[in-house]
């Protein structure tokens, strides 16, 4: 009897709570999920939600799940997202987004940080995604980083697993033979792997370079540290990686990516058909450099910023906020 009344009153607290979340017919409830949280998601959820509450004149709930890099964790956010039956669902990252369209139906979605294309629209059979790209090529990253190093041969890239990375790997090792530069490449699979893989580095290893790639942001003070020790170049291709101790990144604000999702977002809650917005490209690039690190990497300011002007990039100064570099 006892066991139970436990097993009903589990499905009864079950059943409140996810009726609790289920928004009334006159609230716009939004979700966003994050795949891993780190700073530059963080500043992509700010730049959504400021910008959102900002133009949109009408009620609404913002809801922020972090998927902990946890597959399962993530399908149970959608799948409630789904049930509750949001108004919009906002996942970063293109395997989020993936993942997102896969399990639902009819919602709205607005794909943030992605490289979801218009082709990839077209092959739903209700095209209700809104994209914002963040990507730069493998190419445009190592073309800038052979014109700040012109002798460097050997650079490690140290990535994930994520299925969005693997085919920026092989780009990556084609670029650098196009730049005379041998792209050494090691993977990890979670998090507690960084520390000992980095510390395996090649010793003829001149820098370390990484893409937008959340396991590995997540975890970029551990190689902010291996890079002072080692004196070579960190290089990443976030704006948050720089600030948690990278030496520079060529990428795009962070904070933007969420304000052009919050303007679609507000586009499509006005009644705008999703398939008719635009995919946005976020095509002007940022030097981001955080002078601090450069020096403890033993690296020059001044070939970055000369090289910036080469290619015509903004450069810009970061400071670390975080103890990890």
């Amino acid at each position: 009897m006892k066991i139970f009344s436990k097993v009903f009153l589990f499905f009864f607290f079950i059943i409140i709570l996810t009726s609790c979340d289920k928004p009334s017919s006159s609230t716009v409830t939004i979700g966003i999920i994050q795949p891993l949280e780190h700073t530059a998601m963080a500043e992509i959820v700010a730049g959504y939600t400021e910008t959102l509450k900002k133009l949109y004149d009408k009620p609404v709930i913002i809801k922020v799940r972090n998927a902990q890099n946890d597959a399962n964790m993530q399908r149970a956010i959608i799948q409630q997202m789904r049930d509750a039956n949001y108004s919009l669902i906002v996942p970063i990252g293109v395997d989020t987004s993936e993942m997102t369209l896969a399990m639902t139906r009819n919602q709205s979605v607005v794909s943030l940080a992605s490289d979801l294309s218009d082709a990839d629209r077209k092959k739903l059979k209700n095209c209700r995604v809104a994209v914002v790209h963040d990507e730069i090529s493998t190419k445009q990253l190592l073309a800038f980083i052979h014109a700040v190093y012109p002798q460097l041969t050997q650079l490690t890239l140290i990535h994930s697993s994520a299925n969005k990375v693997l085919p920026q790997v092989d780009e990556a090792i084609a670029a650098g033979k196009m730049f005379g530069i041998t792209i050494h490449h090691m993977m990890i699979s979670s998090l507690p792997e960084l520390y000992t893989t980095a510390n395996a580095l090649d010793k003829d290893s001149q820098g370390i370079f990484i893409l937008k790639d959340s396991l590995i942001v997540s975890g970029i003070g551990t190689l902010a540290k291996i890079a002072a020790n080692k004196h070579i170049p960190l290089i990443t291709s976030d704006q948050g990686s720089v600030q948690n101790g990278a030496g520079f990144a060529l990428g795009v604000h962070e904070r933007e990516i969420g304000v052009q999702g919050a303007i679609l977002s507000v586009a499509i809650l006005k009644g705008k058909s999703v398939c008719d917005l635009p995919i946005v490209e976020m095509k002007h690039l940022t030097v981001f450099i955080n002078q601090k690190s450069l020096q403890s990497e033993y690296q020059s300011l001044d070939l970055l910023i000369k090289a910036a002007k080469q290619f015509s990039y903004q450069s810009e100064m970061i400071n670390t906020i975080s103890s990890g570099a």
